[in-house]
C-alpha cells in the first residue's frame, strides 16, 4: 500500500492549508504553538482528503483510514519497529510536546470514516456522532496545543465543533447534494419539514426547504451559544484561535440568515478583510474580563403551555440544555385545539396584537414567516341592537408616521369618543401626564373619578377583550398601562392579529427542534416533586421518569398547579393562593347564512360580547354553510346545548335580522385567565422578586428591589407564565414575556 503519510507534504495540501479558516486563525499564536497546530491541521485534512477523494473506491479509502489508525497506535504505544511516516514522525513530537490524548485523533479518523459510507444520516444522534469526529475531536485535541487550564474547556471546544460543522452543513446543503448527492442532514428532519434530498438541489422552488433551513440555523446559533457559556475565564486568552474561527464562521451563519436562507448554490465565503476585521476584534475580546460568568446545563421546564414553550425555545437558542415536561399528551396549554363540523379550532379565540413582541418573537424562532398563522385586521365592526353597524378602520401596514402614531382615533366615530373629556384623559395617559389610578382602584370608579359617563362603547369592550374582566372589577392601573402598550402607543402596536389556524400549530416543530440539539420534549409526564439541597433545585420527579439531575428548574404551570407542589408554610404559596382565576364561555355554532362581512364584531350593550367567523377554517369550504365563534369574557356559568341555543337566538336575534342556528357546541373554560382585578394583579409577581433557601423558603423580594443576589445567594428556581407579574393582562404575550424575561 502507499504511503498515506506522503500525501501530507504535496503543495496543494499545503495551499489548501493556507486558504484554510482554522489556518487563517493560527496568527496569533506563539511560533512554536503555530507550527505544531500546522501539524495538527495537516493531519485533519490528509484525512478529510483521503475520505472525500472520490476518484479513489470505497475499499481504498478505508484501507487507507485504517492504516492510519494504526499508524496512531504505534505512535502512542511508542512502536520502535515501525518505520513511521513522515506526518506520522511529526505527529511523534506533537503529542509527547502537547499530551494529546489519542482518543481524540481517532476519534478524527472514525469521523471521516462517515464520509466512506453513502447510508443516510438517520436522526440527530447519528449526526451528532459525525460531527464530533470530524470537527468536535479536531477542536479537543487543538486546544492542547492552546493550551488550557479549566477542564471546563473542554467542554467548550466540543460545543464550538458543534457550532462549526452544523454552520459548514447548512452553507454546503445546496452544493452538497449538487455537486456529490450527499445530504448532511437527519432523514427524520427532512420528514419532519416535507423535504427530499432532490429538493435541496433546487430549493427556491421548494418552500419547505426554507422552513429545514430556519431550523439548520437555530441548531448552529445554538452550540455557537452554548460555546460562549462553557468557555471559562482563564482561559479565554488561550483560546484566541478558537473564538477567531467562531468569529468567522458565525458571521457565515448569520449572513445567510440575512439572505433569508436562500442559500447560494457555490458555498458562502467571507473576504480576507472581514476575516482580518473579525479575527483583531475576537483577539481584543479574548483578553477582556467579565464582571460575572454566564450560567449553563441542563434546564428542566415543566409545564409545555404558551410560557413553557417560550421558554423553551428561547433558553435552546440561547445555548441551554432543555428538557420541557407536560402532563397532557399535547403541548399548547390553555390554548388547546379540537375538531368541530370539519374545522380544526382553538379552544378559544386567541387573538394576538401587534405590540406582543416576545410573543411573536419567539414564533419567528420557529417561522420564516408567521403570516401563515396571523392575519393582521384592517379594521373593526361594532354593531348595535336593532342593526345599526360601526365600521372603523386601521392604518395600513405601509402607513405614515403620522398615520399610525393618531392610530387610535380611528375610534373617533364611536360615540362619546371625541368628547372632550374622554380625549383630554387619552392624552395625560398618552404622554404620561398626571391623573394615575390610585393604589387599589378599579377601572370603572377610577373613569367616573375623570369625570367620564358613557362607557359602552370604547372603555367597556377595551376592557373585556385586553383584561377579560368587567370594567366595575378590573384594576385601573392595569387597565391604563395596556391602553398605553396598545391602542396609544402608535405603530403596530394597536393592531389585531387574528389566528388562521389552532395557536398550538405555530409550535409544532417544537418538539424537533428540542431533539436537533439534543434536548427533549417528555409529553404525558407530570412534574410530581421538586428535589432541594440546600438553596438549590437539585432535580425533579415525574411520574414516568423518577429522579431527574437539572441546573435549573423553570416552572410554566399554572398558579394553582404550582401551589400544589410546594409546601403551604412557603412564601411563594401563600402568595398566588390569592390569585383569583376567570373562566370564558366560547359559543362555536353554524348557519346556513353568512351574518357578517368582516372577520369579526363587538356586540354592544350585550353579554355576548364578540362573534368571530370562523367560516375559512371549515376543510370542505361548503358554500351554504357558515361557521361562528362568539365569546363571553369572565364568564359566570356554563350552558348546556340548548341553553345556549335559546342564549343566542335572543342575543343575535337583536343584532341580526336572522339566525338560523344548525349545529351548536359551548364550552366554558375553567380558570381560563388571571382575573385582572387589584387584589389578584397585586398577589402577582415576577422571577426577579424570588429568593431561595430551601423548599420551605423560598422567598418574595419587594418590587424594584435589587435582585442580582439574594440573601443565600441566586436561586436557580424560576417561574413564567400568563400569571406572572409582566406588568401586563393575563395574555399570551405575557405568558411570552415572563419566558423572555427569564434570567438563568
Amino acid at each position: 500500500m502507499k504511503d498515506s503519510g506522503e500525501l501530507s507534504t504535496s503543495p496543494h495540501n499545503a495551499m489548501e492549508r493556507k486558504k484554510s479558516n482554522l489556518a487563517f486563525a493560527f496568527f496569533c499564536m506563539e511560533p512554536d504553538r503555530a507550527r505544531d497546530m500546522d501539524i495538527l491541521y495537516a493531519f485533519c485534512r490528509l484525512m478529510d482528503d483521503i475520505a472525500d477523494d472520490e476518484s479513489e473506491k470505497k475499499k481504498k479509502k478505508i484501507e487507507s483510514l485504517a492504516w492510519w489508525k494504526s499508524e496512531i497506535s504505534a505512535i502512542y504505544n511508542a512502536a520502535s519497529d515501525r518505520k513511521f511516516s513522515p506526518l506520522g514522525s511529526e505527529l511523534i513530537g506533537l503529542v509527547k510536546r502537547r499530551g494529546i490524548p489519542m482518543r481524540h485523533l481517532q476519534d478524527i479518523i472514525d469521523g471521516v470514516m462517515r464520509d466512506t459510507n453513502p447510508a443516510p444520516f438517520e436522526n440527530f444522534e447519528d449526526i451528532r456522532k459525525y460531527c464530533y469526529g470530524v470537527a468536535s475531536a479536531v477542536g479537543l485535541a487543538s486546544i492542547y496545543v492552546f493550551g488550557f487550564k479549566n477542564p471546563r474547556t473542554q467542554l467548550f471546544a466540543e460545543a464550538l465543533g458543534y457550532a462549526l460543522q452544523f454552520t459548514n452543513i447548512l452553507r454546503d446543503v445546496v452544493d452538497d447534494w449538487r455537486s456529490h448527492g450527499r445530504v448532511y442532514v437527519p432523514q427524520s428532519e427532512l420528514k419532519a419539514f416535507g423535504v427530499t434530498p432532490e429538493m435541496l438541489g433546487n430549493p427556491r422552488e421548494n418552500p419547505a426547504c426554507k422552513k429545514l433551513f430556519h431550523f439548520m440555523y437555530f441548531r448552529a446559533k445554538h452550540f455557537f451559544n452554548k460555546a460562549r457559556r462553557l468557555l471559562p475565564p482563564e482561559d479565554r486568552k488561550s483560546m484566541a484561535p478558537a473564538l477567531i474561527m467562531s468569529s468567522i464562521y458565525e458571521e457565515i451563519l448569520d449572513r445567510l440568515k440575512a439572505l433569508n436562507f436562500d442559500i447560494p448554490p457555490k458555498p458562502l465565503k467571507i473576504s480576507k478583510i472581514k476575516k482580518i476585521r473579525l479575527a483583531m476584534k475576537a483577539l481584543r475580546e479574548s483578553k477582556l474580563k467579565f464582571a460575572e460568568e454566564p450560567s449553563r446545563g441542563k434546564v428542566a421546564i415543566a409545564g409545555a403551555g404558551i410560557a413553557g414553550m417560550c421558554a423553551a425555545a428561547n433558553l435552546a437558542l440561547d445555548g441551554f440544555d432543555v428538557d420541557l415536561y407536560e402532563a397532557t399528551s399535547h403541548t399548547g396549554g390553555r390554548t388547546s385545539s379540537f375538531e368541530w363540523e370539519s374545522a380544526k379550532l382553538d379552544n378559544g379565540t386567541h387573538a394576538a396584537m401587534g405590540c406582543y413582541n416576545n410573543f411573536f418573537g419567539t414564533l419567528k424562532i420557529f417561522l420564516p414567516d408567521i403570516s401563515e398563522y396571523f392575519e393582521r385586521v384592517g379594521g373593526m365592526d361594532f354593531a348595535y341592537p336593532g342593526g345599526r353597524r360601526i365600521s372603523l378602520k386601521f392604518p395600513p401596514k405601509n402607513a405614515g408616521i403620522a398615520s399610525k402614531a393618531l392610530a387610535f382615533l380611528a375610534y373617533r366615530r364611536l360615540k362619546g369618543f371625541l368628547s372632550i373629556r374622554n380625549i383630554k384623559l387619552l392624552l395625560k395617559v398618552k404622554f404620561a401626564r398626571n391623573s394615575p389610578p390610585m393604589p387599589g382602584e378599579r377601572a370603572k370608579a377610577y373613569l367616573e373619578r375623570m369625570g367620564l359617563r358613557d362607557f359602552s362603547n370604547f372603555w367597556t369592550p377595551f376592557c373585556v377583550s385586553a383584561l377579560n374582566t368587567p370594567l366595575e372589577e378590573a384594576s385601573a392601573k392595569l387597565l391604563i398601562e395596556t391602553l398605553k402598550k396598545t391602542v396609544l402607543s402608535g405603530g403596530e402596536s394597536g393592531m389585531l392579529y387574528l389566528p388562521q389556524k389552532p395557536i398550538a400549530e405555530a409550535f409544532k416543530y417544537l418538539p424537533v427542534y428540542l431533539e436537533g440539539i439534543g434536548s427533549k420534549l417528555h409529553l404525558s409526564e407530570k412534574l410530581t416533586g421538586i428535589e432541594f439541597s440546600g438553596a438549590k433545585v437539585s432535580g425533579i420527579r415525574t411520574n414516568k421518569g423518577g429522579f431527574s439531575r437539572c441546573d435549573h428548574f423553570v416552572s410554566a404551570l399554572p398558579c394553582g398547579a404550582l401551589e400544589a407542589l410546594l409546601p403551604e408554610s412557603c412564601a411563594l404559596s401563600k402568595q398566588i393562593a390569592s390569585i383569583k382565576t376567570s373562566d370564558i364561555l366560547n359559543i362555536y355554532f353554524t348557519t346556513g347564512k353568512r351574518l357578517m362581512s368582516g372577520n369579526y364584531m363587538y356586540l354592544v350593550d350585550s353579554p355576548l360580547h364578540w362573534i368571530f367567523d370562523h367560516s375559512k377554517k371549515i376543510y370542505s369550504q361548503e358554500r351554504d354553510r357558515f361557521l361562528y365563534g362568539v365569546t363571553v369574557s369572565a364568564a359566570k356559568t356554563s350552558l348546556t346545548k340548548e341553553s345556549a341555543r335559546k342564549l343566542l337566538e335572543a342575543e343575535l336575534g337583536k343584532f341580526f335580522a336572522s339566525v338560523n342556528i344548525i349545529e351548536i357546541l359551548p364550552a366554558l373554560f375553567k380558570g381560563a385567565t388571571i382575573s385582572a382585578d387589584p387584589e389578584s394583579e397585586k398577589a402577582r409577581i415576577s422571577d426577579a422578586q424570588l429568593w431561595l433557601d430551601g423548599a420551605d423558603h423560598i422567598g418574595i423580594r419587594p418590587n424594584g428591589s435589587n435582585n442580582a443576589k439574594s440573601p443565600s445567594g441566586a436561586s436557580n428556581f424560576h417561574i413564567c407564565g400568563d400569571w406572572v407579574q409582566s406588568n401586563l393582562p393575563c395574555t399570551m404575550e405575557s405568558a411570552a414575556k415572563s419566558a423572555a424575561d427569564l434570567h438563568l
